[in-house]
């Protein structure tokens, strides 16, 4: 068992590469689909699940919408597909998720903006190459600025990826055959510590999800079913915040035991 996630910005061949790595190494490839089974999973309109994930994040906006809960529904989803046996995976934030998991080998793709800007025009008939710039620089500044307001890195760190590819130098098939390649000699025999921390993560995001329903801060561990959960709400009513979580999400399958710490707030939820 064995992840890829190949990270790229807009119009840089990212799923072209994913489709032949997944193809040469006999690998499951797994992009945008995942907000699709988010949304059937968890009975949300398309539309909003993906202004969630894509648009740039406002000042307070995890006060005022439903993002943070959003998201923890497609991590949900994201992690139940992590869980298969060899992907490629070449959708969202896919290297920030996984990030500390074993045996997940993690690739940036990277070219010329102006390959990019010719690829965007080719593609989708723009005949304006500045029309063409400007959608490109809009789509990877909210990328970036997603990043950074939720996990507070910059995608473009080369710390967050085990190869970064240019291909300015190299082209499609020569990137494909450098991951092939890179790919037989990564693995570390990690296989039962990634299957367990890939079914915590997916128990998670599941159980955050269902807390940020009641609760507008909650931040979620989970250690072998284990759920540790930090909520914000109003000291005065600790036991009443702790019972009401416990039976929010003692239903969920996975969930073997619940602990509840309440940080004080001005927030009252009843």
């Amino acid at each position: 068992m064995a992840i890829i996630t190949i990270s790229h910005d807009s119009f840089s061949h990212g799923q072209e590469i994913a489709d032949k790595v997944a193809q040469r190494l006999g690998y499951e490839c797994i992009g945008p689909e995942v907000i699709q089974e988010a949304c059937e999973a968890f009975n949300l309109p398309q539309k909003a699940l993906k202004r969630a994930l894509h648009d740039s994040p406002r000042v307070l906006e995890r006060f005022l919408s439903k993002k943070e809960r959003y998201i923890a529904m497609f991590r949900a989803a994201f992690f139940e597909r992590m869980r298969h046996d060899n992907v490629v995976y070449h959708g969202l934030a896919g290297h920030v998720f996984l990030a500390g998991v074993p045996h997940v080998f993690k690739v940036r793709i990277i070219t010329h903006l102006d390959d990019r800007v010719r690829e965007e025009m080719r593609r989708e008939g723009i005949t304006d190459p500045g029309e063409a710039r400007r959608l490109i620089e809009r789509r990877d500044a909210e990328r970036k600025g997603w990043t950074r307001y939720l996990y507070d890195r910059d995608n473009h760190d080369p710390e967050l990826y085990d190869i970064y590819l240019n291909l300015q130098g190299i082209g499609v098939d020569q990137a494909v055959e450098i991951i092939v390649n890179a790919m037989k000699i990564s693995t570390n025999g990690h296989m039962p510590v990634m299957r367990k921390m890939l079914a915590d993560r997916a128990l998670e995001a599941k159980v955050e999800a269902r807390l940020l329903e009641i609760f507008p801060d909650v931040q979620v561990q989970v250690r072998e079913g284990e759920v540790f959960a930090r909520i914000n709400a109003s000291i005065v009513q600790e036991d009443m915040v702790a019972r009401k979580a416990r039976g929010a999400v003692s239903d969920i399958e996975g969930v073997k035991a619940v602990r509840v710490g309440v940080a004080p707030s001005n927030y009252v939820p009843f």
